[in-house]
């Protein structure tokens, strides 16, 4: 299951990032389920290769560029997240960010909307809106920590609602 999140993961940072725009917009284009599956082992085993050479400089760039299209870390990393927000406040912000109601109406399908309870709808916002809410805190260690210690148990609750077949753009 926990592979199907992180496809669903990618999903949501693309469609986010997509809808935000400018600098944030996907360079690579969307990847269905069996494509981010190929491509994420082939950011594992390059990484895996990387550490063993001697000049890495080369394949940490490819690496870079595999974490790139797959959205790799875009929830989970404090960095990303805030860089993102950054990015987003530069363009005048983004309406998903604003709300759940928000989020779920601008980043789900209206099929992905019809599979969820509202009680589902509402612990998908809450997640990941408090991912990106909590990395705003990130220099507060106290802080951030805190917050992340009340999301991260969410993550095990989180029901799979991408369908694969049709994952496109919201």
């Amino acid at each position: 299951m926990e592979h199907l999140l992180e496809y669903q993961d990618y999903v949501l940072a693309y469609r986010l990032r997509a809808l935000v725009g400018g600098r944030t917009r996907p360079q690579t284009p969307y990847l269905s389920l069996p494509e981010y599956a190929r491509k994420r082992l082939e950011r594992q085993a390059l990484a895996r290769e990387v550490l063993k050479e001697r000049d890495y400089r080369e394949g940490l760039r490819r690496v870079e560029a595999l974490t790139e299209a797959i959205n790799f870390g875009f929830w989970h990393n404090p960095g990303e997240s805030i860089e993102f927000l950054r990015r987003t406040i530069e363009q005048g912000g983004c309406s998903a960010l604003e709300s759940p109601e928000n989020f779920i109406a601008a980043l789900l399908t209206r099929r992905e909307q019809a599979a969820l309870s509202d009680a589902e709808k509402r612990l998908v916002a809450t997640y990941y809106l408090g991912l990106l809410r909590s990395s705003a805190s990130y220099l507060d260690a106290e802080v951030f920590t805190r917050l992340r210690g009340e999301i991260e148990p969410l993550r095990a609750q989180l029901p799979f609602f991408v369908l694969p077949e049709a994952a496109r753009v919201a």
